[in-house]
């Protein structure tokens, strides 16, 4: 990992990546516990969740067709600018009238990220080169994670001692950064190949109708194949369950357990030790274990750990409860993404992560909607029974969605 940091290239994009989701995570934290407390609403703070997901339904898979027309470098650029120019949107923001102006600067920002993403994916071979691939992409994990833990104690801090427009501030200047470091990288070939205007023009008028054929053909693959029947069930479950805990964490522990922005984000930078040492503990042990011995007890104990909160403990105890989740969230999520791989057929695996994908944003999105508009009504205290409960569910209904469909030997897996 060391010999990638030192390709200038890599170091450039990958300091710029961790500025930049360090601030996201500044404003991830921040936000919904600004929203709920101008509004007092369950609904309009999960409607933040619903506003950050949504574009990946509708621009998900279509960005990635204009980046691999457009030069990647460029794209890199000129989205970090747009999305500090689009995250200050919300200095406007005085009163909860003014909401609406959230939301839609949130979708606009996500919608920017969804170009971004398949840019910057697209641009790393043409900057390590092949051989280092595997230590860039185990680097760009690690920068999130970072940017988990940092990002929220840094934002509840400065949402609790300066203000919520500090936090604004600091996530724009995280963008104009990123976007500075980019611009220096210095390499050839970060725009694609093109073909002459005539051949593309064929190429994508037969595409389309090629596109929806391919597409149904994946979703036949996964129908008559179990084990990615039994991933997709059981996926689906606990992603709904996290939907409605995602959505109503931040209005429990606001409404019900009393804490202010600078505890929320030392929860938020709790939940993202969690999900670092959990990683780590699962690549280490994690073959020692069954699959399916992993996704069960690891979506017991999640669910268990979320019943525990109801007891409406003390924050270091909502600290170690939220970092204890960690290893268990990574069990069944690492577990899950490792059958995918290893039962999926190469020519069939785009496709299947791709409906993986789209098939977490739906559950995402009406999750957080469900749970938020009917909190208001009925408080947060069921809400979190409830996840707690289809976490449970899932881990319960496991062993018999797959069946005997995958292997009894562990899965290699990588954290």
């Amino acid at each position: 990992m060391l010999a990638t940091l030192k390709n200038k290239n890599f170091a450039l994009l990958w300091t710029g990546g961790l500025i930049s989701m360090t601030g996201n995570w500044m404003l991830m934290a921040a936000l919904p516990f600004h929203v709920y407390a101008i509004t007092n609403s369950a609904l309009a703070a999960s409607g933040i969740l619903m506003a950050m997901v949504a574009p990946g339904i509708f621009f998900g898979s279509i960005a990635g067709v204009f980046v691999d027309r457009w030069d990647r470098k460029k794209v890199m650029v000129i989205v970090s600018s747009h999305q500090a120019g689009t995250i200050l949107g919300l200095l406007l923001v005085r009163s909860a009238e003014w909401i609406w102006v959230i939301y839609l600067t949130v979708f606009l920002e996500s919608t920017l990220k969804n170009f971004f993403g398949p840019a910057e994916g697209a641009l790393l071979p043409n900057l390590v080169g092949e051989e280092h691939l595997v230590p860039a992409n185990s680097l760009n994990a690690l920068n999130d994670n970072l940017a988990r833990i940092i990002g929220p104690a840094i934002g509840g801090l400065l949402l609790g001692m300066i203000g919520f427009q500090s936090v604004i501030w600091a996530d724009a200047a995280s963008y104009l950064i990123a976007m500075v470091l980019i611009i220096l990288i210095q390499a050839d070939n970060t725009a694609p190949v093109r073909e002459s205007g005539r051949e593309m023009d064929l190429k994508i008028d037969n595409s389309w109708v090629q596109m929806w054929k391919e597409w149904l053909a994946g979703l036949r693959y996964i129908k008559h194949k179990r084990a990615l029947t039994g991933l997709f069930i059981t996926m689906g479950i606990a992603l709904f369950g996290d939907a409605i805990l995602s959505a109503i964490l931040v209005v429990f522990v606001q409404q019900d357990l009393g804490f202010n922005a600078i505890e929320f984000g030392w929860l938020m930078t709790a939940r993202g030790l969690g999900g670092l040492g959990g990683g780590l503990l699962v690549g280490s042990v994690g073959q020692k274990f069954k699959p399916l011995q992993l996704i069960s007890a690891g979506l017991l104990v999640t669910g268990a750990s979320i019943f525990l909160m109801l007891l409406r403990p003390s924050l270091a105890m909502m600290m170690i409860l939220l970092v204890m989740i960690g290893p268990a969230l990574m069990a069944w999520l690492i577990s899950l993404q490792a059958i995918g791989q290893k039962e999926t057929e190469d020519a069939y695996r785009g496709r299947v992560f791709g409906a993986i994908g789209t098939s977490t944003t739906f559950i995402m999105f009406f999750g957080s909607a469900i749970a938020g508009f009917m909190a208001d009504q009925n408080g947060t205290f069921i809400f979190i029974a409830a996840a707690a409960s289809f976490f449970m569910l899932a881990g319960l209904v496991s062993p018999a969605v797959f069946g005997n469909s995958i292997k009894d030997a562990p899965i290699p897996i990588k954290a």
